[in-house]
């Protein structure tokens, strides 16, 4: 494991008359979802002995005590989760025929506890008594987590056994290498037995993949050369061969058994199609991990990235990247929960994360998770966090005050069997099939946007298609959304907006600037306008990029700096305000100068709202086409989700009928 307010949840809006009046809740972070599940999971690591045991010891009391310890102050603090690193470094805390015992265990690899002592059925028994689950936590190919122990392992270490496997990098590090079938054999025969003997909830994989410097894997991939011409699309396939055989060997054994990954937290960045708006190392091209494809393709039950990043961090904003997750997740039935940074919050040495502020980012990050519908909870990393600093454990206690069940899987099938990628099908190992890897190299899906696409050729600028004779009443994601459905209907069946899938519309997905300004220019525009220039990041080949040309070409797109745009971000209310009330006011919908002080002063946040957008926000609540929370609030830095964004254009919509706009 790598140590490297959106914050409410629309409820209602109540129509009146011809313009709908917004009523917003925002619930209460100690709350869980709905259904009163939520995944609250914390890491435990071993590696280095990092959180258990303390030291190596073979003595099976001391090791007893402290994992009773451990597992007190886990549900002491509402954790009803426990991913338990049970194979660190190419051994195991568990009684295994594939892999040495752990030196972190005992201090001497291959050395067992004394009387038979058995942590991870320990802990498995333990967790589920005090109501707890436990995921097994395996890191996959490392081998050695130093070069100085590479001459101490086991003479019964896979290593050891097979160095014909084994893949060094730069530092000196030993690992598995990845594109051996051997390799993957081994892995696969270790988490069988693993869910084969012991009552695990989970088989959990963490962010570990490919080496990230320099390494020699030339023979391996010689046998493949000639169907991946590309070297890294062939390193790419063979994760994807371990990550989809992973989870088939689990359902086998134990169908409610779940699988998961939690990989590092950026994909790729935005210099690659399909990527997130940050500028950071990506598992894509770093550990050649295509962790959105596993998505894509089911290869996991949930996926957990490691957003170990604050709210508003250059190059790899939190916010950001919780909305990348969520548009990737929610036309899947993959479950997404969110790896939190606790170690910064308790000792990091960013002024975001010291002292208070970093508690406070935490809960923060707690409190949009439970206020998303896709994102079912969290896990913190890491244990010896909390031991560290009595505010952050406090502060557990205070979030999790509310009782909720741990997810489960609710008995899904295994599945199918898939084909391989290359005509001589690796040893005992069933590949995933490559066709859309084939068709699409990285692996990629649209991304999911709120604006059909328009086809950018023939016409440079297409009008919106009428998508005639749909419905939104196809969406089955609405829940307490569905008095919203007339309107959204009347969006759909005009071709003004679209779902992130053929059945889920995605409520409470942030909007991205790029979507929020198209569809405001489809339907604000009065006449178009040749695009000669565009934002350096908005390129031809983008749905919204006649749109967003259009837009800045009349000023009413503006950029972030340096001819960026930044389409892939989220827009917050007071610039969804401003960027219609650009339009409004040139196309004379709006004219009258707003009284602001008075359509502002019933808000008690009205100051944080922006010198440049209080005209705008005043303009729009007298219009009724936005108005305040619940608690007497506007929130105008609170993110813009696309229902809300959705029935603030429909609003528009209305008023211009109205005024036979």
């Amino acid at each position: 494991m790598r140590k490297h307010d959106f914050g409410f949840r629309l409820i209602a809006y109540v129509i009146c008359a011809v313009v709908a009046v917004n009523l917003f809740y925002f619930s209460n972070e100690n709350t869980a979802h709905a259904d009163d599940t939520e995944m609250r999971g914390v890491w435990v690591a071993t590696v280095a002995n990092l959180d258990y045991p303390s030291q190596g010891t073979t003595d099976a009391w001391q090791l007893r005590t402290e994992l009773d310890t451990v597992l007190d102050n886990c549900a002491d603090m509402g954790f009803n989760t426990i991913f338990f690193q049970v194979r660190p470094s190419g051994d195991a805390l568990y009684n295994s025929a594939v892999y040495p015992w752990s030196r972190y265990l005992t201090g001497t690899q291959g050395v067992a506890p004394s009387d038979n002592f058995d942590p991870l059925e320990y802990a498995v028994n333990e967790a589920h008594k005090r109501g707890m689950q436990l995921h097994a936590w395996i890191n996959p190919y490392r081998v050695t987590n130093s070069s100085s122990d590479n001459d101490r392992l086991a003479a019964n270490n896979p290593a050891v056994l097979r160095p014909d496997l084994v893949l060094t990098d730069s530092t000196g590090k030993m690992y598995l290498n990845p594109g051996e079938a051997d390799a993957i054999d081994i892995i696969l025969e270790g988490i069988r037995e693993i869910v084969r003997n012991y009552d695990v909830d989970g088989i959990h994989l963490d962010d570990y993949f490919y080496p990230s410097s320099g390494f020699d894997d030339s023979a391996a991939y010689y046998k493949y050369q000639d169907s991946y011409p590309d070297k890294a699309d062939w390193r790419r396939s063979m994760v994807n061969t371990l990550i989809s055989c992973a989870k088939e060997a689990v359902k086998e054994i134990d169908p409610n058994c779940m699988f998961g990954v939690s990989p590092s937290g950026i994909w790729a960045n935005s210099d690659t199609p399909g990527g997130s708006a940050t500028n950071g190392s990506s598992s894509y091209h770093s550990l050649y991990a295509d962790t959105k494809y596993w998505v894509e393709s089911g290869f996991v039950d949930y996926i957990m990235p490691q957003l170990y990043w604050y709210n508003g961090q250059s190059g790899a904003d939190y916010n950001t990247l919780i909305n990348w997750w969520a548009g990737v997740c929610a036309p899947t039935d993959v479950k997404l929960y969110i790896g939190e940074a606790a170690y910064k919050a308790a000792a990091g040495s960013d002024s975001a994360w010291r002292g208070q502020n970093g508690i406070n980012e935490l809960k923060t990050h707690v409190g949009m998770g439970r206020n998303s519908q896709y994102i079912g909870g969290y896990s913190m990393f890491e244990y010896s966090s909390f031991m560290e600093n009595s505010s952050l454990y406090n502060m557990m206690k205070e979030l999790n005050s509310a009782p909720a069940a741990a997810p489960t899987i609710g008995g899904a099938a295994p599945l199918p069997p898939v084909s391989a990628p290359d005509p001589t099908p690796l040893p005992e190992i069933q590949q995933p099939t490559q066709a859309p890897e084939a068709q699409n190299p990285a692996g990629q899906a649209p991304l999911p946007t709120l604006v059909p696409e328009a086809p950018v050729q023939p016409d440079p600028t297409p009008e919106p298609q009428t998508n005639s004779g749909a419905t939104a009443y196809k969406f089955t994601d609405m829940g307490e959304y569905d008095w919203a459905m007339p309107a959204l209907d009347e969006l759909v069946k005009r071709g003004i907006v679209n779902g992130i899938s053929e059945t889920r519309f995605g409520p409470d997905v942030f909007i991205s600037r790029a979507d929020a300004t198209a569809l405001l220019y489809r339907v604000l525009k009065d006449v178009d306008v040749e695009v000669t220039d565009n934002f350096a990041d908005v390129t031809p080949d983008k749905y919204y990029y006649n749109e967003i040309g259009q837009a800045k070409a009349t000023g009413v797109a503006w950029g972030v700096g340096d001819n960026l745009f930044n389409p892939e971000g989220t827009m917050l209310r007071q610039d969804m305000a401003t960027l219609a009330y650009r339009v409004m006011r040139a196309r004379q919908i709006v004219s009258a100068i707003p009284n602001t002080a008075k359509a502002l002063n019933n808000y008690s946040d009205w100051s944080y709202i922006d010198f440049y957008a209080r005209d705008a926000i005043a303009a729009c609540v007298e219009n009724n086409l936005m108005g305040g929370y619940g608690d007497g609030t506007i929130r105008p830095k609170d993110f813009a989700s696309r229902i809300e964004f959705a029935l603030f254009v429909q609003r528009i919509m209305t008023l211009m009928d109205s005024m036979g706009k």
